[in-house]
């Protein structure tokens, strides 16, 4: 027979249950990019990643907000996609809308997390009626614009399209201005200033490198 667990080893199962989940979404594609019509490619937890980078800088400049939350949020809000899948706007409107409050409440329920607060942060993130709230949906459509912005990068020039509406769609004035600075960049710009600044002050390149000669 097998020896009862103690309520201590019933909760450490519970986290790696709950980040075995959470790791479901590297396997999980963008429901939007088919549409994007490029090879760019990207999961759930690559635009998580780059959802909670944004979500942070932007924590940083508005005053009076819980940075710790706006991580928080950014880091769930996604997580309801690992058992409803994603959706694009021709999914959701043929067909039923994604119960991510309910899914939520499974998963709170499935592995005893009420301390962590998933379901109250995925509720707030979803009314975005707060200053944090709105910080953590314009970080999402910032990490958006990241794969709209690569795709035109790799040619596809249709893409300038959905990056010009993800701009309009930003709402707080500091993600515009992020917004605005994305959508205008040169993506090499920050590499190349590298080379410029160090690499070509030292010997590590030749004159004959066609790097040597950057303007």
């Amino acid at each position: 027979m097998a020896k009862k667990k103690s309520s201590q080893e019933k909760e450490t199962e519970n986290l790696i249950k709950l980040v075995l989940e959470f790791r479901l979404l590297k396997y999980i594609p963008r429901a939007c990019l088919p549409y994007l019509k490029n090879i760019v490619s990207e999961n759930i937890a690559e635009h998580t990643f780059y959802t909670v980078i944004f979500a942070w800088l932007l924590g940083k400049t508005e005053k009076e907000v819980n940075q710790e939350k706006i991580i928080k949020m950014a880091l769930i809000h996604d997580l309801p996609e690992v058992r409803g899948g994603d959706k694009n706007l021709i999914n959701k409107f043929y067909s039923q809308p994604l119960n991510e409050l309910r899914i939520m409440e499974d998963v709170v329920k499935d592995y005893q997390l009420k301390d962590l607060e998933f379901l109250k942060l995925l509720k707030e993130f979803k009314k975005e009626k707060t200053k944090e709230s709105k910080i953590v949906r314009d970080a999402d459509i910032l990490a958006q614009m990241l794969v709209e912005k690569e795709s035109i990068d790799m040619g596809n020039f249709k893409a300038k399209r959905w990056l010009s509406t993800s701009l309009k769609r930003l709402k707080t004035k500091n993600a515009k201005r992020l917004g605005k600075a994305l959508y205008e960049i040169d993506t090499d710009k920050w590499w190349l200033e590298i080379v410029k600044k160090y690499i070509l002050k030292t010997e590590f390149l030749s004159s004959q490198d066609p790097f040597f000669h950057l303007p």
